[in-house]
């Protein structure tokens, strides 16, 4: 047979009363016993019905203090049966809901409700990640799966030639390299999202990862005839960070600038010596730059700035943000409405 807790605690307090009863009727006992020894010519009876006088009225008392223990089992059980609703509450649908503690002692239970909020805090934070993953997921892939599918239908509707059907399979595997670069980047933004990436954090030096964006993005910036400059007098300074993130996050950052600058012109990739512990790194481009009326939005995901047709997805500028303030940084447009987009962002340096 099992019992509900606060029935084990009611029947531990009559355990303890009965054990209570059982003690006094002992030490009442012990004392008359005492008694007649240490003086024999007393009447033995006289004693014995003193203490059965003095059990009585202990007796008397028992239905109160079992009364007592009931309700004692019932507040202690109470902060439990609110964790227990509000746990329902949530369960319900009701994330905002939380556990009241303020009024709560300072004891074993208040450190249960706050680890148990802590628990509803993360579920929750997990249920929105889940949410706006699928939102996004479903408003970004819904175009480049629909083309897919219908240059499929058109190119199978008649016999095409081997060139019409080469041209069709060669946009396609365009559309599918766009499908999973999204896919790649809100998994990264989610993974972001969860905040549990600081455990991984090293240091890293920022020339590493200039030098990493620069292999990379060389040939791009010579297939489109723009100069791709690199300084790395500062890049000296140590970033605690994860190096594949920040490439990714100045690759960004890099990829964005090459679309904008036209051809003939050039895209700076610089690390400046910031003011006391941190460093600026800044990536500029000689195209017409950001309008003002995009500063605010430009970092959002999905948005599209001027120049929307350059075949960016929107996710670019808002990965980079995430991945900066990942790092304890922050990155912003610092010269918006005049030509020229310069991005900077300030990040941490690791003292030695």
């Amino acid at each position: 047979m099992t019992f509900k807790f606060r029935s084990r605690i009611f029947l531990y307090l009559l355990l303890l009363l009965a054990l209570f009863v059982c003690s006094q009727f002992v030490i009442y006992l012990g004392v008359e016993s005492a008694h007649w020894m240490a003086n024999p010519y007393e009447s033995l009876g006289e004693g014995l019905r003193e203490v059965a006088e003095a059990m009585g009225l202990t007796l008397w008392l028992v239905p109160l203090l079992v009364w007592a223990a009931w309700i004692i089992s019932r507040w202690m059980v109470r902060p439990l049966r609110a964790m227990a609703k509000t746990a329902g509450r949530i369960r319900g649908g009701r994330l905002d809901e939380r556990i009241e503690t303020a009024m709560m002692p300072d004891d074993e239970t208040k450190s249960l409700a706050e680890t148990v909020n802590a628990a509803f805090d993360g579920y929750a934070g997990a249920l929105r990640r889940l949410e706006r993953f699928s939102g996004d997921a479903a408003h970004q892939l819904r175009n480049p799966i629909a083309a897919i599918r219908n240059l499929g239908e058109v190119a199978l509707s008649r016999s095409r030639t081997v060139d019409e059907y080469r041209e069709t399979l060669e946009t396609m595997l365009g559309e599918l390299d766009r499908l999973t670069r999204i896919v790649e980047q809100l998994l990264q933004l989610s993974r972001l999202e969860a905040g549990t990436l600081q455990r991984r954090f090293a240091p890293i030096p920022l020339r590493s990862v200039i030098e990493q964006v620069r292999q990379i993005y060389q040939p791009l910036a010579e297939a489109r005839g723009v100069e791709l400059a690199v300084a790395t007098g500062a890049a000296d300074v140590r970033i605690a960070g994860i190096e594949e993130l920040l490439v990714e996050m100045l690759g960004n950052l890099a990829d964005n600038a090459l679309r904008h600058a036209p051809a003939g012109g050039d895209v700076r990739i610089e690390v400046l010596a910031g003011t006391g512990s941190a460093a600026q790194l800044v990536v500029t481009d000689s195209g017409p730059g950001i309008p003002e009326e995009f500063a605010e939005t430009i970092f959002d995901r999905f948005a599209q700035g001027p120049g929307g047709g350059t075949g960016a997805v929107g996710l670019g500028l808002s990965l980079a943000a995430e991945i900066a303030t990942v790092h304890g940084g922050k990155l912003k447009l610092a010269n918006p409405g005049q030509p020229g987009a310069r991005f900077e962002c300030r990040l941490p340096i690791v003292q030695t």
